[in-house]
C-alpha cells in the first residue's frame, strides 16, 4: 500500500496536515513562558518532562486570525533535523492513512509564493486538508533561535 501517515489539526475551522514522522507526541494546552525579543508567532516556550520546547503559533505564523479559546488547543511537539520544537494548533483531529491517489500537488499557481509551506493537498471529495512542510515553515533565523533553545538546555543540564 503507498500510503502517508499525517496527523490531522485544525487552525480557525480550517484542516491542516503534517507528518506523523516528525511529531514527538501531542499534548493538551498549558500556559507557555514568554520569551523577549522573538517574533510575534513565537509564544514562548514550555518544560516537557526537562526538555525545553519553543513554541510557534501557527496561526500568527500563518497570518491567519487566532481562535481565543485555548481549551481545546494542542500542542504538537517535533523533531526537525537537530532541534525540537513546538506548534500551537488549535485542536487536533485524527491521524490518517492517506493513500497517494487522494494526494495532489499544489497549484502551480500558488508555487514561489509566500505559501511555499504547503508540501501538498489531500482531496477527500468534501473534504480537503491542508499539508504543510514544517522544514520550510520554519525558517532559518527561526531554526537558529529552536537550536539555541536546545544549545542553552543541554549546557544547563551538563552543568547540573
Amino acid at each position: 500500500m503507498n500510503s502517508d501517515k499525517i496527523v490531522v489539526f485544525k487552525l480557525q475551522e480550517h484542516e491542516f496536515g503534517m507528518d506523523i514522522g516528525k511529531v514527538i507526541e501531542i499534548l493538551n494546552y498549558e500556559p507557555v513562558r514568554p520569551v523577549p525579543q522573538v517574533p510575534s508567532y513565537i509564544e514562548g516556550i514550555i518544560n516537557v518532562r526537562g526538555t525545553i520546547y519553543p513554541i510557534i503559533n501557527l496561526c500568527r505564523r500563518l497570518n491567519m486570525k487566532e481562535y481565543e479559546e485555548k481549551d481545546q488547543s494542542k500542542f504538537i511537539l517535533l523533531q526537525i533535523g537537530q532541534s525540537r520544537v513546538g506548534f500551537l494548533v488549535d485542536s487536533v483531529a485524527e491521524i490518517l492513512d492517506i493513500e497517494k491517489t487522494y494526494t495532489e500537488e499544489v497549484p502551480s499557481m500558488l508555487d514561489g509564493t509566500h505559501v511555499s509551506c504547503i508540501e501538498k493537498i489531500i482531496n477527500l471529495g468534501e473534504r480537503m486538508i491542508i499539508v504543510l512542510d514544517v522544514n520550510i515553515l520554519i525558517s532559518d533565523e527561526e531554526k537558529l533561535f529552536v537550536q539555541g533553545v536546545s544549545d542553552e538546555e543541554n549546557c544547563s543540564s551538563d552543568t547540573k
